[in-house]
């Protein structure tokens, strides 16, 4: 199984972060968002309850948050063409990825209920890194979750150990900026924390340089690792790795599984509805939200 279910501790813990609804009133919010889609000209007519569910359960069951998020998740697909296209697994851009980098998600949920999605760099010596197809690749993870679960909560564990200058140098300031927009704007999800460990000399450097770019909660919540001790503070090492010192299992083997799990989505990616900006009414363009509860500026929580 690639994802654990929550057991009673992380249902607990979602109760106490005030995801909890009364599943009546849930799916009479998703009849609304079914409604309001229907009536969106430049949104696609989503009847999907389960994936609505998610969006609107990571959106703490807030219906105006959730119809915010579910616009950016479509237009911005269109705005941003370069990380969406091609989302599929036999895609040429993956094979770049897995000769220099890895991504996984973690089976098991902290005792907080979120998810640890895991990018590591490896050895290489036949493979040029390329950014734009990192970006792909974990936002790709992320569509892959938002499928399956609500995710409560992401976080990032970043493996520099086989990292290079040129790697992190290749994240320019506007990709980095479209990256975080993606994940702000343009899904339900909270990132609870970005844990860089093996990190190379140059990298404290570098990343006060990249929070210039991102939301000032993310910026509180990234943490370098000089030692796997510290890292424990934050994700048990029963959720971790071996490599990492835990005892969830091997890495290769969640990389694995989750390769192989993402092929089921290449229906999806290839059928995906998309947004027809050339029928966005100009209203939607506002930040302000109106009654109906479509634009309010999100945060991240």
């Amino acid at each position: 199984m690639v994802l654990s279910p929550p057991n009673e501790q992380h249902e607990q813990a979602i109760k106490n972060l005030y995801f909890y609804k009364d599943p009546k009133e849930t799916e009479e919010d998703i009849d609304a968002l079914i409604e309001w889609l229907s009536k969106q000209p430049h949104l696609p007519n989503i009847t999907d309850r389960v994936w609505l569910r998610h969006f609107l359960i990571g959106r703490k069951n807030n219906l105006q948050r959730t119809k915010k998020v579910i616009e950016s998740y479509f237009t911005i697909r269109v705005e941003m063409p370069e990380i969406f296209n091609d989302m599929s697994s036999d895609a040429e851009w993956i094979q770049k990825v897995v000769k220099v980098g890895k991504m996984s998600v973690l089976p098991k949920m902290t005792p907080e209920a979120n998810r640890v999605h895991i990018i590591r760099s490896i050895e290489n010596n036949d493979g040029d890194f390329d950014a734009m197809a990192m970006c792909k690749g974990s936002l790709k993870t992320i569509d892959y979750l938002m499928r399956r679960e609500p995710v409560y909560g992401l976080v990032f564990l970043l493996d520099l150990k086989h990292c290079q200058l040129s790697y992190l140098l290749s994240f320019t300031p506007t990709l980095t900026k479209n990256l975080m927009r993606c994940i702000d704007e343009a899904t339900p999800l909270r990132v609870r924390g970005v844990h860089y460990v093996n990190p190379p000399k140059f990298v404290s450097r570098l990343v006060n340089f990249f929070k210039l770019f991102m939301p000032s909660k993310i910026q509180n919540r990234i943490v370098i690792h000089e030692t796997y001790d510290t890292l424990y503070e934050y994700i048990p090492r029963d959720v971790l790795p071996d490599e990492y010192g835990g005892t969830a299992g091997s890495i290769e083997k969640f990389e694995d599984d989750i390769m192989r799990a993402t092929k089921e989505d290449d229906e999806w990616y290839r059928n995906m509805p998309k947004a027809d900006l050339s029928k966005r009414p100009v209203q939607s363009k506002n930040i302000d939200i109106d009654m109906s509860g479509t634009f309010k500026k999100l945060d991240i929580d």
